[in-house]
């Protein structure tokens, strides 16, 4: 069987190697222990190469059909293995089984942006590409992981992806390219670095991803920015800044934004309303956000907002109904929402049922919200996330009112072991 190295140097046919590694952007010596089977072809080189020798996907075709998962050789760590476990972890779709460890593997791979950088040579297109879809691949590991675990991963990447920008050669497109896929790195980086509770950090790292999509054209990307520091602000902040933040998020993107972004956008601006205690504010937001829903087209929709759901716009009206203390309301809708979510999303899951456990004791459902309470303390341990650890707590104070009741006891069990 035709290894990779024989097809690559068949397809290059009276091409020089210099001129095919210059046209994949690649480096030659690279591409020269490719082609002799000395290293091993990342999904995106293989790419590349198809690119220029107009193989019709016959490269891309012989990594897929002879890929190995990738796993230490008895332990032993070989120069080579970056590249492996690199392409393994960007191929590699997280789910709830593997996303702990896909999240390890990425701290042990050396980025692909240190190799580019180190070596000095110009990127294109196929290094990009390979920036964005580890950004996005970050982004789902997210779902799965909370931010405890992932805040390492993330911001190293981050930092490998400016140097990147600062370091290499490159054209006009491709840097502006590059400071899109920052900003969104920056956006994921701020989000995790917050639910790991290092809030000051993660305002850092939303300005810089603002001014990193707005420099390169994006403007959607930096009012996610703006908007998802309007959310930590709404938290753990003056609530009133971050209703402005939140609206000038929403009305900056106005006229660049899809519809399921200006959803997201308003989202935020009605849970900055529901901390500052405006009730009509908050249900004219909520009013915008299932507007705007109804009319998304998700083939323009940018890739980050792929999580936002009719299940998570439930989430988040159920909770704005909750912090107005509105439980009439809250509860139908968290009782219907939270039924879609599984122990999987231990972190989501978890989050939402302690909204539901509130809502649930603001209606003098005390056996019920406590039972809430326990599911949310159960999944926490595997959520790696502070903010599910600062509702747990503030949970438990309120439920500490009803000494006596079986169902709270048996929480207050749970929580004293597990503190």
């Amino acid at each position: 069987m035709e290894t990779f190295g024989q097809a690559a140097r068949r397809l290059r046919g009276g091409m020089s190697l210099r001129e095919a590694a210059r046209r994949a952007h690649l480096d030659s010596g690279h591409l020269s222990r490719v082609e002799a089977d000395k290293r091993p072809p990342t999904p995106l080189i293989a790419q590349a190469l198809d690119d220029v020798y107009e193989a019709g996907g016959e490269l891309v075709s012989l990594v897929e059909a002879h890929g190995e998962p990738w796993e230490l050789d008895h332990g032993i760590w070989r120069p080579k293995d970056s590249e492996l476990l690199a392409a393994a972890v960007l191929t590699t779709t997280p789910t709830a089984e593997n996303a702990s460890t896909l999240a390890h593997q990425w701290l042990i791979a050396e980025p692909p942006q240190v190799t580019a950088t180190r070596a000095g040579r110009r990127i294109g297109v196929a290094q990009v590409q390979e920036v964005e879809k580890r950004v996005h691949q970050l982004r789902k590991l997210d779902d799965y992981v909370g931010g405890q675990d992932t805040h390492a991963m993330v911001t190293a990447e981050l930092a490998a992806t400016t140097a990147l920008l600062r370091d290499a050669a490159y054209t006009e497109e491709i840097g502006k390219r590059l400071l899109v896929a920052i900003g969104e790195l920056a956006q994921v980086a701020g989000w995790v670095t917050s639910d790991a509770g290092h809030h000051a950090e993660a305002e850092r790292y939303y300005l810089a991803g603002m001014r990193a999509a707005h420099a390169g054209g994006d403007v959607a990307g930096a009012a996610n920015n703006l908007s998802s520091l309007a959310y930590q602000v709404a938290n753990v902040g003056d609530a009133r800044e971050a209703v402005t933040l939140a609206k000038s998020a929403y009305a900056g993107a106005r006229s660049a934004a899809t519809s399921t972004t200006k959803a997201l956008l308003a989202e935020r601006v009605a849970w900055a309303e529901a901390q500052v205690g405006d009730v009509t504010a908050a249900e004219r937001a909520l009013g915008t956000v299932e507007e705007q829903y109804e009319h998304r087209q998700p083939a323009d929709d940018p890739i980050w907002v792929y999580w936002l759901d009719e299940g998570e716009i439930d989430i988040m009206a159920g909770r704005v109904w909750t912090q107005l203390q509105r439980p009439l309301r809250a509860v139908p809708i968290l009782e219907r929402a939270t039924a879609g979510y599984s122990d999987e999303t231990g972190r989501e899951t978890a989050l939402y049922m302690t909204w539901l456990a509130e809502s649930l004791l603001q209606a003098n459902e005390v056996e019920r919200a406590a039972e809430a309470a326990t599911r949310a303390l159960r999944l926490s341990g595997k959520a790696g996330s502070s903010r599910v650890s600062e509702r747990l707590r503030l949970l438990r104070a309120k439920l500490a009112k009803f000494p006596g009741v079986p169902e709270v006891d048996a929480f207050e069990g749970e929580a004293s072991a597990s503190a």
